[in-house]
């Protein structure tokens, strides 16, 4: 079939998240004997010598199946006889809710909102991670029971890390890492690490937090609010150490070789239900130990597979214990041990698996009319209609 995977996000050397997984789904599908074309954002490369080609428009008539997620479906996505497969992984809605309210975040909640009833009516599957999601998902589906749900998490690639390390700037060496891993949004809880941080004292430990713009963002993170945040733990550098470079994604592995714990923490809501983690995934494709709070599908896989420790959110006291356990050697050779035998339940390959064997027999049956959903999607913009559930 000829697949159409489409991100709004940048794809090349260095890629976030959503970029990560479009690209690794199209390749995915490109082995599994599939056509593909990844369609990403204007300035996108392509980041390796092989696998799909990157364009920056469309070519939606050539498409059998369209891939993407919902929050980043143009108008086009709805039209014609393609399949649409809607990878609805990331909770955005739930996400935004963690945020301030401000005029940006209430715009681009109605935004999404008003995307949701074109996609509910057009979707002839969608991708989910969790059981949670799954249960969103056929929240939303409501009568469109027959719109399959198929289970593709995040994965890790089907190589393991190559064995160098890097330096961290501003780490004495000796000192063991303690590794924030992504941004700091407003769902997650750097706080807590830092305080338990500053409970261990005059322990040879870093936290590295890294501050760079998010590729294709623009905007970098402020060290100095970072900084400030540490002072008020009475930390200081090389008890915490700002990074502030984005790690390209082929050599993300040289400063999770560096790590000696990986740090997740997040606050309790309704994103923390609907989040799977993906950051937990880098921790397991490099065996890097693992500091979760209490929360979510990935939490809950690690903590039944020994990954590392977990520890109710907002405990700087039990995440200060749980940090002097896991920096033990004998922790470290535990978890290490249980994160490589995890590791090839997660490969890529593995996990996109039930995708390309479903694709063949998707059918466009039971689509709704797309005039209702558009009504409702433009009452939603127009702030008459609440937005679609979060």
């Amino acid at each position: 079939m000829r697949v159409l995977v489409l991100t709004d996000d940048l794809v090349g050397p260095a890629m976030a998240g959503s970029a990560l997984r479009a690209w690794e789904l199209a390749r995915v599908l490109l082995s599994g004997g599939h056509d593909v074309v990844l369609s990403a954002a204007t300035g996108s490369t392509h980041p390796e010598g092989h696998g799909p080609p990157v364009v920056d428009k469309p070519p939606w008539r050539w498409a059998d199946v369209v891939l993407a997620s919902p929050w980043c479906l143009p108008p086009r996505a709805f039209l014609g006889e393609h399949l649409l497969v809607v990878d609805g992984v990331t909770p955005l809605l739930a996400e935004l809710g963690a945020c301030p309210t401000t005029p940006e975040i209430a715009r681009r909640r109605r935004t999404a909102g008003a995307r949701l009833p074109l996609v509910i009516s057009r979707a002839d599957a969608v991708l989910v991670a969790s059981d949670e999601q799954a249960a969103w998902w056929s929240d939303c589906l409501g009568s469109r029971a027959d719109v399959p749900l198929i289970e593709v998490p995040f994965g890790i690639p089907d190589t393991d890390p190559a064995a160098d390390t890097a330096s961290v700037d501003g780490v004495p060496a000796g000192w063991s890492v303690v590794l924030w891993w992504g941004g700091v949004w407003p769902w997650l809880d750097l706080e807590t690490l830092l305080a338990a941080r500053a409970r261990l004292g005059s322990a040879k430990v870093s936290v590295v937090v890294p501050t760079a713009a998010r590729p294709g963002s623009g905007a970098a993170m402020s060290t100095r609010d970072l900084e400030s945040a540490a002072a008020r733990h009475g930390l200081q550098r090389p008890a915490f150490v700002p990074l502030d470079h984005w790690v390209p994604y082929a050599d993300r592995h040289r400063i999770l070789n560096r790590s000696a714990v990986l740090a997740v923490l997040h606050h309790p809501g309704r994103e923390t239900e609907l989040s799977f983690r993906t950051r937990v995934l880098d921790g397991v494709w490099a065996a890097v130990p693992l500091l979760l709070s209490e929360g979510g599908a990935a939490t809950r896989i690690a903590n039944a597979e020994g990954w590392g420790a977990v520890v109710p959110p907002g405990d700087a006291k039990l995440a200060a214990a749980a940090l002097d356990l896991l920096l033990g050697d004998r922790s470290q050779d535990r978890c290490r041990a249980q994160l490589a035998t995890a590791r090839d339940a997660w490969r890529w390959s593995v996990v996109a698996q039930p995708l390309v064997e479903a694709l063949p027999g998707l059918r466009t049956t039971g689509r709704q009319s797309l005039v209702p959903a558009a009504l409702r999607a433009a009452s939603i913009l127009v702030g008459r209609t609440p937005e679609s559930v979060s």
